[in-house]
């Protein structure tokens, strides 16, 4: 969750989805050692590095984010599988960093916005949190079919069935935002200083364990495996062929997962760190003061995911660089000299096809195929 925070109150606890633990901790020290752990420092860090982070996020997502949306529903005419979700995940990118400067204001001052904007925009920010991180599985997986079990029309990749995981991802995220629709709510403490957050009554430490759990496993855990197996298998498959840009397809997919793994496994550990140390399997107020700050640091790092991550799968697309060339001549009043060709959605053409699969990762399955027709049946490239 963004980590807002009153600026009164030493027991303000976050806003949205309970992701993050830095209220967390302060709902424990309120509870436990607040007499002995006070956190005016981490306060006064929080008012200033948030808001400023927050506002650069919003920035640069915003401007990345829709700078995409504009190229995918403009100048993409058919949108294949990997762009079904690659529009998702704008969709899911915009709507999250819409919430950041509610709770940027909120952790410099307070929350002004109501009682109803405080459900609305923590339960926005749950969904996107989510949607966002498993759209770029989607997107694995779809990559994952399309090479590796390569076929000219794959029975698990039809646009039906990618529109159908689409929507199944909307409504997990959805569910996962249920705390926030139900415990979300406006607090008053002290008077005239309002704050943004979920109150689970006497259950508050199981609800927040939970939380954080869940989100370790289903935000971090088993994303990162899949998207490891997924671009594992394609790696084997593309030494096995040996195809022409094999070497740039190898790069981008390892540099997928590592840009994956950099923004959220900092932020993810110092998740788990603030569980154990709310379930006292160490540390002491000091170790909790840092962790405060690590944790602030390390979710602003994660939360710069939804502005490099679509860029870093878009621009890996031949494809989809024509089509921004194409839309800034227009927009610039420059007579467009783009060709479809390089790009076109048929495969009847060779050359077309190897071209674009040497340029662009979205399209290795017709590098696969290409490459593939002169030496071995394309059913043999999905063999395990």
């Amino acid at each position: 969750m963004a980590t807002t925070a009153s600026p009164a109150a030493l027991t303000t606890k976050g806003a949205a989805s309970e992701n993050s633990s830095f209220y967390y901790d302060y709902d424990y020290l309120e509870s436990v050692v607040v007499l002995v752990c006070t956190k005016g420092e981490v306060q006064s860090f929080a008012r200033i590095f948030l808001p400023i982070f927050y506002s650069l996020i919003f920035v640069l997502g915003l401007g990345g984010n829709l700078l995409l949306l504009v190229v995918l529903l403009r100048c993409v005419p058919h949108r294949r599988m990997a762009e079904v979700y690659l529009l998702n995940l704008a969709i899911s990118n915009l709507l999250f960093v819409v919430t950041l400067p509610f709770w940027g204001i909120s952790v410099a001052w307070h929350w002004v916005f109501g009682s109803l904007l405080c459900k609305v925009v923590s339960t926005l920010y749950t969904i996107n949190f989510y949607s966002g991180i498993f759209f770029i599985g989607c997107m694995s997986l779809d990559k994952y079919l399309e090479i590796v079990h390569a076929q000219p029309v794959h029975r698990l990749r039809t646009r039906a069935k990618s529109l159908l995981l689409a929507a199944l991802v909307w409504a997990v995220s959805l569910a996962i935002s249920v705390p926030d629709m139900v415990f979300v709510q406006v607090h008053e403490h002290p008077k005239g200083v309002w704050s943004c957050y979920p109150d689970f009554g006497g259950h508050g430490t199981t609800w927040k364990l939970f939380l954080r759990f869940q989100q370790n496993l289903l935000g971090f855990l088993l994303p990162l495996l899949a998207m490891t197996f997924f671009y594992t298998r394609i790696g084997c498959v593309l030494v096995r062929l040996r195809p022409q840009g094999q070497a740039r397809a190898l790069r981008m997919a390892v540099a997928l997962v590592v840009a994956f793994f950099t923004f959220w496994f900092p932020y993810n550990l110092t998740l788990f760190l603030h569980s154990l140390l709310d379930l006292q399997v160490f540390g002491d107020c000091q170790v909790s003061r840092r962790l405060d700050y690590t944790m602030q640091v390390t979710e602003s790092l994660a939360f710069l995911h939804c502005c490099f991550t679509p860029v870093l799968y878009a621009f890996s697309s031949h494809r989809f660089r024509q089509y921004l060339k194409a839309l800034l001549a227009t927009m610039l009043g420059q007579r467009q000299t783009f060709s479809p060709a390089p790009v076109s959605l048929s495969r009847g053409s060779e050359s077309s096809s190897r071209l674009t699969a040497q340029e662009d990762m979205t399209t290795l399955n017709e590098l696969t195929q290409g490459q593939a027709e002169g030496s071995q049946n394309l059913e043999d490239i999905g063999s395990p």
